[in-house]
């Protein structure tokens, strides 16, 4: 098996991304999947893809948790951009 390069940039930033996550305290209250399923069909917060289009996200979302900031709800995603970087980004949920 022959690995490209830009294949191996992506395997490198995912595994970056999980040693990131894993400690960085996470923002106060973020919801299981489960929760943030029942907020977003409840209204009280806009689906994941409106949310990235409103923000004008491009790129491969890797990660994603609905979060509480404060009295808003957000979006913390981790996404990969062309080049291969990792970018952590925290983008409006409402």
């Amino acid at each position: 098996m022959i690995w490209k390069p830009s294949h191996v940039r992506r395997l490198l930033a995912v595994a970056a991304l999980a040693l990131v996550a894993s400690s960085v305290p996470a923002l106060a209250q973020c919801a299981s999947p489960a929760e943030a399923r029942r907020a977003v069909a409840a209204g009280k917060a806009a689906p994941l893809s409106v949310a990235l289009r409103r923000a004008g996200v491009s790129g491969q979302v890797v990660r994603v948790a609905l979060c509480r900031k404060g009295r808003r709800s957000v979006y913390r995603i981790g996404v990969l951009d062309r080049k291969g970087r990792l970018r952590q980004m925290v983008i409006p949920a409402n």
